[in-house]
């Protein structure tokens, strides 16, 4: 409220949006949408992009600057894209790879310590 109020131009978020959080689905736990509803109602200028789309990326930041308010670029993302066994799942929100995990998981992205 503050940034929009006072038009802080210089001030961009990036907000990963990837519809989950610790305790569950964020629509079930603490619903969010519409998202960027929500900021432009409070003086904020936003733009939502694919956030696995890195020049689209680039892009919405390039843009977001100096526009008289306070950007924010809802990046849509899927957790654990890429990773098969953790792609959209809750419980990747806070457990930790074990060394199988990590082999299993550099390996469908096609990379060894990427």
């Amino acid at each position: 409220m503050f940034a929009g109020h006072h038009r802080l131009d210089r001030l961009v978020a990036v907000i990963d949006c990837n519809g989950l959080q610790l305790m569950g689905r964020t629509a079930d736990v603490l619903p969010v949408e519409p998202l960027a509803r929500r900021l432009e109602a409070f003086g904020w200028g936003t733009v939502e992009v694919d956030g696995h789309d890195l020049p689209a990326l680039v892009g919405a930041l390039e843009g977001a600057a100096g526009r008289g308010r306070p950007w924010a670029v809802i990046a849509r993302t899927v957790k654990g894209k890429g990773v098969s066994f953790m792609e959209d799942k809750v419980e990747w929100h806070s457990r930790a790879l074990t060394p199988d995990d990590l082999a299993r998981a550099l390996a469908e992205l096609g990379g060894e310590g990427r």
